[in-house]
């Protein structure tokens, strides 16, 4: 099983999970053709695409989604929460097998396990998820203002992660974000500071974690270079194993 990333950021997420059988998308924060785009660079044809998992209804993670489910006949996956919220998005002539999960409960996409994660976010009904495949195992864990316990007990032995830092607290309090915003963004619903998404790898199995990717950094209140010390002073992990997920170019293929 391998991973990639169209990009991440408030620009827009997209990540790719693959096998040698089923790729899935999960979300789909940029407009169809700029999708297309951001795929073909890490040679991933669109109607290869087994399915799409939304993790919930902002547009950073949904732009494209229901116009490329709607032209290359790929199915959705979403709680119903995300559904309703989405409705008004979703052209009435789009052709879209849409299927709901309805629980924390995993399920099978082909040959990759599926699992659902509720996580704490100003969405209806938001999840993230956790892949495994012939023993092989990643969770992506974006969008969310705090670690729960059943967030932690459910990926305490993943072999790779994808973790939101979002932002520095620090930078985000001295940022020129008007004071509605900053409340948002460090609220209990909002998104992961630095020093919460370390709280989570401490926690879990990290000496097992093949590679940890940072994600949905903020472009004015974090920092790359910022983010790479903490974790590496957290797990003690060599350069290799951390990596940060770039807004613009994503990140290329890594094996799980």
């Amino acid at each position: 099983m391998r991973f990639c990333s169209l990009g991440s950021g408030s620009s827009g997420n997209s990540f790719v999970v693959q096998n040698e059988i089923t790729t899935l998308l999960v979300d789909c924060g940029f407009g169809l053709n700029e999708t297309v785009t951001r795929l073909s660079r890490y040679g991933v044809s669109p109607d290869k695409i087994n399915a799409i998992l939304l993790t919930h209804e902002h547009e950073d993670h949904i732009k494209g989604a229901f116009s490329f489910s709607n032209k290359y006949k790929v199915p959705i996956y979403l709680s119903y929460g995300t559904f309703k919220m989405c409705k008004k998005r979703i052209n009435d002539n789009y052709d879209i097998n849409f299927n709901i999960i309805e629980s924390t409960q995993s399920f099978m996409i082909n040959d990759i396990e599926v699992t659902p994660i509720p996580v704490p976010h100003d969405a209806r009904e938001p999840f993230q998820f956790m892949f495994k495949s012939n023993l092989k195992s990643i969770a992506i864990i974006t969008d969310l203002g705090f670690i729960t316990n059943h967030i932690i007990k459910t990926i305490k032995e993943i072999k790779a992660l994808v973790i939101e830092f979002n932002h520095d607290k620090t930078m985000l309090v001295d940022s020129d974000y008007p004071q509605s915003l900053k409340n948002r963004v460090a609220g209990l619903y909002g998104h992961l500071d630095n020093m919460e998404s370390i709280k989570l790898l401490k926690s879990i199995n990290y000496e097992g974690i093949n590679w940890i990717a940072a994600a949905h950094l903020s472009e004015k209140n974090n920092d790359d270079t910022l983010v790479r010390r903490l974790i590496s002073e957290a797990t003690l992990k060599d350069s290799e194993s951390i990596k940060v997920i770039d807004q613009m170019n994503g990140i290329d293929w890594l094996s799980v």
